[in-house]
């Protein structure tokens, strides 16, 4: 679903732990940071006049703050990294789709470029990355210039630098996720496994043809 701005850049941080064994009388743990967005919808720049939020001081009204944009979150990113070396950007979807006119009239490949950039690592597919279908989402992925419009800028489109996951979307024809379902890994030795899980109504709110 389509939010006017998603910059809540989400700082969590876990202790992960590897399996015991008998060779180990205890348990190795390690702090992982785990740095989540979502709802981007191409926003590279901050929403003018900023966004709506509740009053601090009087939950029963409104105020606007200044918020988004691309600039301020990969500056949200790089501070929220520093001084912890297991730290991992992620996305749960909607990077793209519903996106201003700065990010849409190219196909969103200014916003895959950017994330890139700010160094996102995984992502799943929410249902605005099916807005121009599936085959535009791996486009997304793995680059090329546009079938219709072609390319539009000084160099072909190269894909995102970040990895797709897609468990819960599966191909009718082939029978396969049309992304890997997850991806392992490892913060100082010990395996983390990340899904990309799509919402189950997502089939119902997109074009079938897609």
């Amino acid at each position: 679903m389509r939010n006017s701005l998603a910059l809540a850049l989400t700082a969590l941080t876990l202790v992960a732990s590897a399996p015991a064994t008998p060779a180990a009388a205890q348990t190795a743990t390690v702090e992982l940071r785990i740095l989540a967005i979502n709802d981007f919808h191409g926003y590279l720049r901050p929403s003018l006049g900023g966004i709506k939020i509740a009053d601090p001081n009087d939950n029963t009204k409104k105020v606007l703050v200044p918020a988004g944009g691309a600039e301020h979150m990969a500056t949200l990113v790089k501070e929220l990294s520093q001084g912890h070396k297991n730290t991992i950007f992620v996305a749960a979807g909607d990077l793209i789709g519903a996106s201003p006119l700065l990010s849409a009239m190219f196909h969103d490949e200014p916003t895959i470029e950017s994330l890139s950039m700010m160094g996102l690592a995984l992502a799943s597919v929410g249902n605005h990355e099916f807005d121009e279908g599936k085959e535009e989402i791996k486009r997304m992925q793995n680059g090329g210039c546009h079938p219709v419009d072609k390319c539009q800028g000084p160099h072909p489109f190269l894909g995102a630098k970040f990895h797709y996951l897609a468990a819960s979307t599966v191909e009718t024809a082939s029978g396969k996720t049309i992304f890997p379902p997850y991806e392992i890994r490892e913060f100082d030795g010990i395996p983390v496994a990340f899904i990309g899980l799509t919402l189950k109504g997502t089939a119902g709110i997109i074009s079938p043809v897609s």
